[in-house]
């Protein structure tokens, strides 16, 4: 279908999804800047009882250095914090109400944050539009309110948000592991997803920006998150995991916006109608035709990805590399030739072309193995075990390859060797220094398991080249973003 009918086809189709009326509100950047930003931070329904939201929401603030102001009337004090009976009575200026009430209580709690001036709120509790029409009219009276007084808000029923590069975690769940502070932003509509996100990207060891679960989304949506992103300076990749939105022609809009300057990850469920039935009762949200989202996001400019981990690998992999060689030719060099096969499979499945060396550049690698009959250098780039044992034949095969004009990206595969004493190891510093000369993307494959870091790991990903421990996830990753490049993004 031609670029301009695809259009077409998606404006006309996503109209009806469009609140009449519905435009850009430059209040919701600014409101949604103080929530990420916050200078202070009120917990309306902070409670001294561990298993309330409100007790775990001031467990999570913990590592936040701005001022913490428990909201209880039945408490003078919390965890050592002095407690305000109203948000109106706090001694400062609120940023950031986080609102740990159950749903019925919630609109007064609004009230008294427009009242008191607060700047942006989040709302945890469930009890809205997932419900039906009566709780739809609930959570449009809640709307109401925000907007009048300006306040954007995550929720209800959702997790929270946070940034990282602070120590702002404001969701209930304290996080159960260190997260490395990175350029990647995470938005779900999910809660649950949004943890599945998170460990993952601590897992890979890829770093966070900032995170938001946006659940039922009373005012602040899809399009509101990637235009905030968007003008954000500490955010490089914006990932999203969508169940539906009744403002797609929007989300669309923005994302061809953003997509100019910063890559765009999206994973869509919904496909099924098992999923699409779900995603209406989970967070109230209208799933709509898969195929046109899928559409949408490909005209957009953005990535779609079938999966968590294939989003995070993706991201992973922008994050390192930034905007390197554009150009999809892919060499693989390996010294076992199983792994990269695999890998070899899916970036040409996935339309990637792995183009034979030069003659030139073949002979040369032949003659550095010195076998007793000849082999022929294809790609994947086999160095036998000559490879693995020698670190000057697997660095000076790495170099001849990267000069190669046809290739915009090499990925290496190379099983690490644990004991020292034996085989030669990757040429790990070498190959840093090479690429960083180079300007090309580099992926690295290091057959390990996961929980056992393989020697050289850190250097290759502290020099900017990401580690994978499977070859069909680094495939999967490298082709996304190259086609991304391809397509000048």
């Amino acid at each position: 279908m031609a670029k301009h009918s695809l259009q077409a086809v998606m404006t006309q189709a996503l109209q009806p999804v469009m609140s009449a009326g519905e435009s850009p509100m430059a209040w919701k950047t600014e409101s949604l800047r103080r929530l990420f930003n916050p200078q202070s931070v009120a917990v309306i329904g902070a409670s001294d009882k561990p298993q309330k939201l409100g007790s775990l929401a001031l467990k999570a603030l913990t590592g936040f250095s701005g001022d913490v102001l428990p909201v209880n009337p039945n408490h003078s004090s919390i965890e050592g914090l002095r407690c305000f009976p109203t948000v109106q009575e706090a001694p400062l200026p609120v940023d950031l109400a986080v609102i740990a009430l159950q749903a019925p209580q919630v609109l007064g709690a609004i009230q008294d944050c427009v009242h008191a001036g607060v700047k942006s709120a989040i709302i945890f509790s469930a009890g809205f539009r997932e419900l039906g029409p009566e709780g739809e009219a609930v959570q449009e009276e809640v709307k109401r309110a925000a907007d009048e007084g300006h306040i954007a808000v995550i929720g209800p029923n959702c997790l929270g948000a946070g940034n990282i590069n602070i120590g702002l975690n404001a969701t209930f769940f304290p996080h159960p592991v260190e997260l490395r502070r990175g350029e990647v932003s995470l938005v779900s509509q999910s809660g649950g997803v949004a943890g599945v996100m998170i460990y993952a990207a601590s897992d890979a060891g890829l770093g966070i920006a900032k995170f938001a679960s946006i659940g039922n989304r009373v005012n602040i949506d899809f399009h509101d998150m990637l235009r905030f992103l968007s003008q954000d300076d500490e955010t490089g990749v914006i990932c999203l995991f969508v169940e539906g939105t009744e403002y797609g022609r929007l989300m669309y809009e923005e994302m061809a916006r953003v997509t100019s300057r910063k890559p765009v990850i999206v994973y869509k469920v919904g496909k099924t109608p098992a999923s699409r039935r779900a995603a209406k009762s989970h967070t109230g949200s209208l799933a709509g035709l898969h195929e046109l989202y899928s559409a949408a996001v490909k005209q957009a400019g953005a990535v779609e990805v079938e999966s968590v981990a294939e989003m995070i690998d993706s991201a992973k992999v922008f994050e390192y590399t930034g905007s390197r060689s554009p150009s999809e030719g892919v060499a693989i060099l390996t010294h076992t030739l199983g792994p990269a096969l695999i890998a070899a499979q899916i970036l040409e499945e996935q339309g990637l072309s792995l183009p034979l060396p030069s003659e030139k550049t073949a002979l040369a690698i032949e003659e550095m193995l010195s076998m007793p009959v000849h082999v022929p250098i294809s790609n994947p780039v086999d160095l036998l075990a000559q490879g693995w044992a020698d670190p000057r034949i697997f660095a000076g095969a790495f170099k001849l390859i990267l000069q190669e004009e046809q290739y915009g990206a090499v990925m290496t595969v190379f099983s690490p060797n644990y004991q020292e004493e034996i085989g030669g190891g990757m040429p790990v510093h070498e190959m840093v220094e090479m690429t960083r000369q180079s300007g090309k993307t580099v992926v690295a494959v290091l057959n390990s398991p996961e929980l056992r870091a393989p020697p050289g790991k850190a250097v290759l990903e502290d020099g900017g080249i990401p580690v994978f421990s499977s070859p069909e996830r680094a495939a999967r990753a490298l082709a996304n973003v190259l086609h991304r490049r391809a397509t000048g993004g």
